[in-house]
């Protein structure tokens, strides 16, 4: 008996069409009808209907935008409505934690930091958190049934599908699913937990120049973690380790780490190693604040400690180069405050490599912000795991158009 082929209905093809282009506003925050026609491969006619389908229902919005760049009337430019949905970030570091709520056209609505002491506990911390969503929930006018969904940015190695940390004593006493639990419970989304170096790779590749030959996200700040983004995703590995740059051998058989290897690279060029060498020297600073102020300031003790973590990091990341051939390189965290101090010797050991041009590297624009409004792009970008009220399910197997 021959099976029967079903065809997709017209309502299914144009639930899936309608996919498309709010995939395309997500992805991109916003654009013309030209740019979702050449990004999804529709026809004009079909993105004309779209659109105003859209618009009826009150999901997006128009703009026509004014100016002497443009002769004539200018295109409008579409983007999707709050009422398309709002997402909740969430972002836990060694010293704070920090809490957003955006719209699906990539707008921050409200935000809360708060400080907490080196070694938090996961108590103190989830109840902070909880407060911080319900006051910026509050500040930005939302209600639950708008929310689609939450991640979670947390400075420590996450198992992509469970969300566990693969190191719990990075942040000792903290469990990944504990806080998306509670988030779950308290207001009904989806939640995923993310490593806060691979949000901040995917915030520089959202929110920046997007590229697409791969971006390599280095964050120096108390340790030193990775992000790899290619072709516009977290590159997480087979086991979720990929970009624990941290950890590999700088100085064979030097120090010991809290990760039980010895040499490892934060421990010569992260914040926390950086204190240990200016203290074996003789000189205490309390803190990376005050290390990077007594740099600046030009104390003698402070600048050659400052100078050879920076060469062992310029050497790490040359490394990097050669194996990934990134289109850039990004660097974040709280040591980028040195400047040119630590940009000068990347730039120097990445123009010595004998392959093709010298990769980019520069300065994160969003500085302390970026795994915070990483998390907001995990949301946008994961459009199958937090689906929105302007779409609705994709059929099984169904393609109708390329993806943009």
């Amino acid at each position: 008996m021959s099976e029967r082929r079903v065809q997709p209905t017209s309502g299914a093809i144009r639930a899936a069409n309608r996919t498309l282009v709010v995939d395309v506003l997500r992805h991109h925050g916003a654009a013309t009808r030209a740019e979702i026609i050449d990004r999804t491969g529709l026809s004009r006619a079909t993105v004309s209907s779209l659109v105003a389908d859209l618009k009826a229902r009150g999901l997006v919005t128009e703009l026509h935008p004014v100016g002497e760049l443009f002769s004539g009337r200018p295109p409008a430019v579409i983007s999707l409505d709050r009422s398309a949905g709002l997402a909740i970030a969430i972002d836990v570091g060694v010293r704070h934690v920090a809490v957003a709520v955006g719209d699906l056209s990539r707008q921050v609505l409200a935000e809360r930091w708060v400080s907490l002491p080196h070694g938090h506990d996961s108590a103190t911390g989830v109840a902070t958190v909880l407060r911080c969503v319900d006051e910026t929930m509050k500040e930005a006018g939302a209600h639950r049934d708008q929310l689609v969904g939450a991640a979670i940015s947390i400075a420590a190695p996450v198992a992509p599908h469970s969300g566990r940390l693969l190191v719990p004593d990075v942040l000792p006493g903290w469990d990944g699913r504990e806080l998306a639990s509670s988030i779950e419970d308290r207001w009904d989304v989806p939640v995923v937990v993310e490593n806060d170096a691979n949000l901040g790779a995917l915030a520089e590749s959202t929110w920046g120049s997007g590229e697409k030959g791969g971006l390599l996200y280095v964050k120096v700040a108390s340790r030193v973690g990775l992000g790899i983004v290619l072709g516009g995703a977290i590159h997480h590995g087979a086991g979720g380790w990929a970009g624990e740059f941290g950890h590999m051998t700088a100085v064979p058989g030097g120090a010991e780490c809290w990760c039980g290897r010895r040499g490892c690279l934060e421990m010569y060029a992260g914040g926390e190693g950086l204190l240990r060498q200016l203290a074996a020297s003789g000189v205490a600073a309390a803190d990376v604040t005050e290390l990077l102020a007594r740099t600046a300031a030009g104390d003698p003790d402070a600048r050659r400690v400052v100078r050879g973590g920076v060469e062992v990091l310029a050497a790490g990341v040359a490394t990097l180069a050669c194996i990934l051939n990134p289109e850039a390189i990004v660097l974040g965290g709280e040591l980028t405050a040195l400047g040119d101090l630590l940009l000068d010797p990347l730039r120097e050991a990445l123009s010595n490599l004998p392959f093709g041009k010298p990769v980019p590297v520069r300065l994160s624009d969003l500085g302390d912000r970026a795994s915070l409004v990483g998390a907001l792009a995990l949301v946008l970008t994961e459009t199958r795991r937090f689906s929105d009220r302007a779409t609705a399910t994709r059929p099984s197997g169904l393609r109708l158009a390329p993806t943009a």
